[in-house]
């Protein structure tokens, strides 16, 4: 055991244990600093290579395992006494055609993944659930446990959309549900009323820095949940590095849904956001759009 896997609590607390299974980026750690602050005993499964490994020194416990380890991570949670999961932070999807040295699936994650005949972030994400489920674990809602991340309605920056970005902003809202519901991505990127960009397989990121490849500088990132949207995972996630791909981008406006979009560091994203006078807006759906977990 190294010393990362340390308890730092005697076994027996009387603290909430919860599980956290972390993928790449801030938002599992930043999730991690919550969940302690609430009173959760929280203990991590991180993935080599694509987890923060400083994500550690936040929490009770901390495993670290090859991406894909179904069994083993099954194991591991027994072992640190867990039963309910939070799953934070993104699992790119392109780690399934090529693992770049992280990912290495057990027979278990083979088999689980070979039976899902779609093969959208959702139904992969939900069969995953579904074999952890089928283990006696329990998922909870990423909306309800970090509630305090996310996205409120309406202006969040020092200035508010022009005329121009909120029309394409209008263009832009019909078009990320569509993608949605095609189980694509959670993000497209308008200029003037034409599409410049819509996330897959790439993230929002990477598909904002190709928007300004292709189209230049003034345009209007729009970034929601899909409809029906599993709220045990995968709910849009912004951040510090969304606002850099923006800047670097040129792009001018970014709205995000209100109450399914989680932000990790609100105050940090607002302050670069001001920086670089890029207006930040949340906008409402249909609330029947919104499906709590099965």
């Amino acid at each position: 055991m190294t010393p990362q896997d340390q308890p730092k609590t005697k076994p027996g607390s009387a603290q909430k244990t919860l599980g956290l299974i972390a993928g790449a980026g801030r938002l599992p750690s930043e999730a991690a600093r919550l969940l302690g602050e609430l009173g959760y005993s929280v203990r991590v499964i991180g993935f080599e290579g694509l987890s923060e490994a400083s994500i550690a020194e936040q929490v009770t416990e901390a495993r670290f395992l090859r991406l894909g380890q179904l069994e083993a991570m099954a194991a591991a949670m027994n072992e640190m006494g867990v039963k309910r999961l939070l799953l934070v932070g993104k699992v790119p999807k392109s780690l399934l055609f090529d693992g770049h040295g992280i990912a290495e699936p057990d027979a278990e994650a083979v088999r689980v993944l070979s039976e899902e005949q779609e093969r959208g972030d959702e139904p992969l994400m939900r069969a995953i659930a579904g074999w952890l489920a089928g283990r006696g674990f329990e998922l909870c809602d990423q909306s309800e446990i970090l509630s305090s991340f996310l996205a409120p309605n309406g202006s969040l920056s020092a200035r508010a959309p022009n005329r121009a970005e909120l029309e394409d902003f209008e263009v832009g809202r019909s078009v990320v549900e569509q993608l949605g519901r095609s189980g694509v991505g959670q993000c497209v990127v308008v200029k003037q009323g034409s599409v410049l960009a819509v996330e897959a397989i790439e993230g929002t990121d990477a598909t904002i820095r190709r928007a300004g490849e292709l189209g230049g500088p003034g345009a209007t990132v729009i970034k929601a949940a899909r409809p029906e949207q599993d709220r045990r995972f995968d709910l849009p996630a912004i951040g510090r590095a969304t606002i850099d791909a923006m800047g670097e981008s040129g792009a001018s406006a970014l709205a995000i849904e209100a109450g399914s979009t989680l932000i990790v560091d609100l105050e940090e994203l607002i302050l670069a956001a001001d920086r670089a006078d890029i207006a930040v807006w949340g906008f409402e759906v249909e609330k029947s759009n919104l499906r709590r977990s099965s």
